[in-house]
Formats: structure tokens, C-alpha cells, sequence
């Protein structure tokens, strides 16, 4: 019982991930979709830059919202094979 609770409480902790590694990644995410935004002759400051970031982001998160629907099983939610609603 008590190789369990340990066991249980090993895997728990190394599946949380750190503040650190998740400021890590929206740093690199910062920069890639800055680099995205310069590759496509947008000037840093401009409105047309920030809405290229916008942009970015928003294809990001209906991104991340598809995949979860799809894990999820939602995607034929409301469809068969003979009908739909």
C-alpha cells in the first residue's frame, strides 16, 4: 500500500509542469510569431503588425479548441450516418 501511495504521488509530481517551463514556451512562442510576423514585411509597432500577432494567436487557439474537440470525440457530435442536427 505504501509502494502505491508513493508511486501514485512520483507519477502525480513529474506530470506538473513548472512556472518556469511554461513562461519558457510562451517566450518561444513570442518570438517565433514574432519572426512570422517580420518574415511577412510587417514593422514591429504598426497596427497591421499587432493585428498579425492577432492573427496569429486566434489561428492558435481555434487550433488547440479543434484538437480538443477532435480528443474529445465531439467532432460527429450531432451527425450521423443518416442525419444531422
Amino acid at each position: 500500500m505504501k509502494k502505491t501511495i508513493i508511486l501514485t504521488l512520483i507519477i502525480f509530481l513529474s506530470s506538473c509542469v513548472s512556472q518556469q517551463a511554461l513562461e519558457e514556451r510562451a517566450a518561444l512562442r513570442d518570438k517565433i510569431d514574432h519572426e512570422e510576423c517580420i518574415k511577412l514585411s510587417f514593422i514591429e509597432g504598426t497596427e497591421a503588425y499587432g493585428s498579425c500577432r492577432l492573427t496569429l494567436k486566434s489561428i492558435r487557439a481555434q487550433d488547440k479548441n479543434t484538437d480538443a474537440i477532435r480528443r474529445n470525440g465531439l467532432d460527429n457530435r450531432f451527425c450521423n450516418r443518416y442525419y444531422c442536427w
